[in-house]
């Protein structure tokens, strides 16, 4: 763990222990909490988000301090960094694969588009019964992966 950022973050939750680190707290705005939500995520815990490196020490960016990840039991989960009117920075960390940190700025139809994928993976293809189903328009589509492919794949799909 690095120094304090002087960012707030909030973390989301969801019952299968995932998260979603969102920063600056102060900028998340209102499409993006209803989205994250209805996923369904519910806010946890926020502070003080702190600079950490991922699991192979490779990549770092702002997230929820170390313990409050182990008070809450989440090992996987995707980092968001608001950059303001609705553009935002999106990485994935799993204790696994480390921490993945594309340089692309994504909008919110993407992010909706890829957190399912991105939450699939996290289960891994053996899990159906858990899949995250996408509305479009009438008729839910299942986004299912054969194997674990890597997260830089998923978040730069557009």
């Amino acid at each position: 763990m690095l120094a304090d950022s002087g960012y707030d973050y909030q973390l989301y939750k969801n019952h299968e222990n995932y998260g979603i680190v969102v920063f600056p707290k102060s900028r998340i705005f209102k499409d993006l909490d209803s989205y994250l939500i209805s996923l369904p995520f519910e806010a946890a815990d926020s502070g003080k988000a702190v600079m950490r490196h991922g699991s192979k020490n490779e990549n770092a960016t702002y997230m929820m301090p170390l313990d409050v990840q182990k008070k809450h039991s989440i090992e996987k989960f995707i980092v968001i960094q608001v950059l303001g009117d609705k553009s935002m920075l999106v990485g994935v960390y799993d204790p696994e694969w480390g921490l993945t940190l594309p340089s692309t700025i994504f909008q919110m139809e993407t992010i909706k588009k890829n957190i399912p994928k991105t939450l699939n993976v996290f289960r891994g293809s053996n899990d159906r019964q858990r899949q995250t189903w996408l509305r479009q328009e009438k008729m839910p589509v299942n986004l299912n992966f054969p194997s674990k492919s890597e997260y830089n794949i998923i978040l730069a799909d557009k």
